[in-house]
């Protein structure tokens, strides 16, 4: 090696090193609480030990550096970030001053993913608030009470699914209750949304439950991906990424065109998703021949993304919610117990019959999802991006003042299991949820489902048929552990969504309500 050559290289690494630890002392520079990042990934090295994204986010907000804080710095990869922990400061970002605040930072391949990019979880702003807007009244009571026989047709699917399978002895038979479980709410979502029996209880590899399974089947290339989509958003396009996959959308396309084409020609309507969509297009067409250009065009893959957003992201974090309240109703006797004191009392009020109002009247029921939402929540955490032009101030809690575009984070996982906000907080207590005790938890501290505008937009429908499904399992079982339920449940560290890795076994004991 030359001398010149050398010297070059010792430069060049100079300019490396100055860069980077430039870069990597944002937060010191600004004096704000850090926690200490290594290079190249910042903070996200537990993501490459095989952390779960729940247990990295918990990781993050125990950290000892974080330890009292408000908030922290990190770095998602080169990039500063903010790590909300205080409610007050949650408040103000999700809802007090969402206007700041109204993205998500992740982001889809706009070009390559249409149905990933354009549905209501990652669109951007004015698209997101026209679709918004049109969507709500979708999941209004009055529509959801509409919509209900639709969803109690697929509960008593259900029930004689269980009623068929085989006793292994005289009392039960043994069941992996998660795939039972996705097989209720892919028949639920693809009635509501795609207005289609997918029939999943008597063909279980239909095409419906095959590529929802094939979805959210995470291996360590989609694992890649969606760490992408989350911290490096930017990047996606070029390594061509996609939320949902070609031959996945491809099905969601080819059968959204086909029902929408079938329900206009017919004129039938079955208060279902469909119906909505069908009414945004409308309003495109009238739009167009009224000479209206700014309108946002309701057509084509705008449509088939909602959709599909909803049958995947419906189906999944039901299923798992359901499955999840299951397991742990199984090793609690007292509180199912009360819970099918509670069904049979309301059932013997509707003669027998699941009704809505029936449904409706279940508050231990509606307690138990609470809490199981509270230890088990489908995304661990939320993100926003500073939209605001001025850079947003963070007094009292700081002088610093957060600039345009940078990644904030909301941990909800970790918030659920602080023991300053819930006591116990990895025991099952449903009672934390009654309305007495609900008045004392602190604001913002519990958002299974987000708050604020980007709130998930259908938190009533997935407790509406969560509860048809229970119901529909509890008012002719009993629930206990099998010998192959696992004593602690292993989280799979691949899966951007809570999901439980290797199924959730459990032991089913036929004992009829007799209601």
């Amino acid at each position: 090696m030359t001398l010149e050559l050398l010297i070059f290289l010792v430069v060049l690494l100079t300019m490396v090193y100055g860069l980077l630890h430039r870069n990597y002392s944002y937060w010191q520079r600004l004096g704000v609480p850090e926690i200490k990042p290594n290079w190249l990934v910042g903070n996200l090295m537990a993501l490459f030990k095989q952390k779960s994204f729940s247990e990295f986010i918990y990781q993050l907000y125990n950290h000892p550096d974080a330890e009292n804080e408000p908030f922290v710095g990190i770095y998602v990869f080169h990039k500063p970030a903010l790590f909300l922990k205080d409610p007050e400061l949650l408040k103000n970002v999700l809802v007090r001053d969402f206007g700041k605040f109204r993205d998500r930072y992740a982001n889809a391949d706009e070009i390559r993913d249409p149905l990933g990019s354009q549905n209501i979880f990652f669109l951007k702003n004015p698209a997101w608030r026209e679709v918004r807007m049109k969507l709500t009244p979708f999941f209004t009571g009055n529509k959801l009470k509409n919509m209900f026989p639709l969803i109690e047709e697929v509960g008593a699917s259900l029930g004689a699914h269980l009623h068929q399978q085989p006793l292994q002895d005289e009392h039960g038979f043994d069941l992996e209750v998660k795939e039972l479980c996705a097989l209720f709410t892919t028949d639920v979502i693809s009635t509501v949304a795609f207005g289609v029996r997918a029939n999943s209880f008597k063909d279980p590899n239909g095409e419906f439950r095959r590529h929802g399974r094939s979805i959210f089947q995470f291996s360590l290339l989609r694992q890649v991906g969606f760490t992408l989509i989350m911290f490096l958003p930017h990047l996606v396009s070029y390594f061509r990424f996609k939320v949902i996959p070609a031959v996945d959308a491809r099905f969601f396309r080819n059968t959204f065109n086909y029902v929408l084409e079938e329900r206009e020609r017919s004129g039938q309507t079955r208060n279902d998703l469909i119906d909505i969509l069908i009414e945004f297009r409308r309003s495109t067409q009238q739009a167009k021949a009224s000479g209206n250009k700014n309108q946002l065009v309701f057509e084509g893959d705008i449509l088939v993304a909602q959709a599909g957003f909803f049958f995947t992201a419906g189906f999944e974090s039901s299923s798992t919610t359901m499955a999840l309240a299951m397991y742990e109703l199984a090793r609690d006797a007292d509180v199912q117990q009360r819970l099918r004191d509670e069904i049979k009392e309301a059932l013997e009020e509707s003669n027998g019959q699941v009704t809505f109002q029936m449904i409706e009247s279940l508050e231990y029921l509606q307690m138990i999802l609470y809490e199981v939402l509270r230890i088990y929540p489908p995304l661990a955490f939320m993100d926003r991006e500073c939209n605001s032009d001025e850079a947003y101030p963070l007094a009292p809690f700081s002088k610093m003042r957060v600039p345009k575009g940078m990644p904030v984070y909301i941990p909800c996982y970790a918030l659920h299991l602080d023991p300053k906000f819930f006591a116990q907080p990895m025991k099952f207590q449903p009672e934390r949820f009654s309305a007495e005790n609900r008045k004392s938890h602190t604001p913002y501290s519990y958002m299974p489902f987000g708050v604020g505008p980007r709130g998930c937009i259908g938190e009533r429908l997935a407790y509406l048929q969560a509860k048809v499904g229970l119901v529909n399992v509890f008012r002719n079982h009993r629930i206990t552990t099998s010998e192959h339920t696992p004593d602690r449940l292993q989280l799979d560290n691949k899966s951007i969504l809570l999901q439980v890795k290797g199924g959730i076994p459990l032991r089913l004991i036929r004992d009829p309500l007799g209601v």
